[in-house]
């Protein structure tokens, strides 16, 4: 369990220096849903597959890809670790799809912030289709609406780390065992994100782990944060992918 604490622990603050140390470049950030991103990426496997949002960062930084590639990929304004440009919804119901057909055991996770258009679609899909997905959106009242599609709708607080990871368990471990999809309706402050300072105080105050360790933590993240940002950048050669379309 310490272990496990440990890496969780350590995804979220990844994620969090992460996005505060690009915070200067304006674009969309996940600070505040850290405990989002790790408490349901940290039950995912090989297996499995993840689309998210604009604000991809954290999923994909919770779901495993190499920091420097993601930082990289923001500094470079390439597509290195990612090409999915929209649709995540639909794209992750044909993810899901194909890990049944192929009988794999794997679950797809959409992450959707505020539930485009084409959510009620792939919800309607994944639940006629007994569909391995998981839905996480921030959306207030979405788990309200699936009912009526059969479909197990979960509300949860965002920002606390435990609570999410027990009910992506849950959700997880439905669809691998054929239950079909659920959505999970988790909310977070953006702006405050005191989602790692509530995690210190729960493992800290029962002496799951000691301040020592996760300042520790803290420094080996800040110290690859650094590294990575100072690698070497690759030349300009894709500044026109995704620009400019031949006719």
């Amino acid at each position: 369990m310490t272990d496990a604490l440990r890496g969780a622990y350590r995804v979220m603050r990844t994620i969090r220096a992460v996005e505060e140390r690009v915070r200067a470049t304006g674009g969309n950030r996940y600070v505040g849903g850290e405990a989002l991103a790790a408490g349901v990426c940290l039950h995912l496997d090989s297996r499995d597959a993840i689309a998210g949002t604009h604000r991809r960062h954290g999923h994909r930084i919770a779901k495993g890809v190499d920091v420097r590639a993601v930082l990289a990929e923001i500094q470079q304004h390439r597509l290195i670790t990612t090409d999915t440009l929209g649709g995540v919804p639909l794209l992750i119901c044909g993810a899901a799809i194909a890990a049944k057909q192929q009988d794999t055991g794997g679950v797809g996770v959409a992450f959707l912030g505020d539930a485009p258009g084409t959510t009620l679609e792939a919800l309607t899909l994944a639940s006629a289709w007994h569909l391995p997905v998981i839905f996480v959106t921030e959306n207030p009242g979405y788990a309200d609406r699936v009912a009526g599609l059969g479909v197990p709708g979960v509300v949860i607080d965002g920002s606390d780390f435990f609570a999410v990871h027990e009910a992506a368990g849950e959700a997880v471990g439905r669809a691998r065992d054929g239950g079909g999809p659920t959505l999970l309706e988790a909310g977070f402050p953006r702006h405050v994100g005191d989602c790692l300072h509530r995690f210190r105080t729960r493992v800290t105050d029962s002496g799951e782990l000691r301040e020592q360790v996760l300042d520790a933590i803290d420094a080996e993240v800040a110290q690859l944060v650094e590294d990575s940002v100072a690698a070497p950048k690759s030349a300009p050669d894709a500044l026109e992918t995704d620009v400019y379309v031949s006719y």
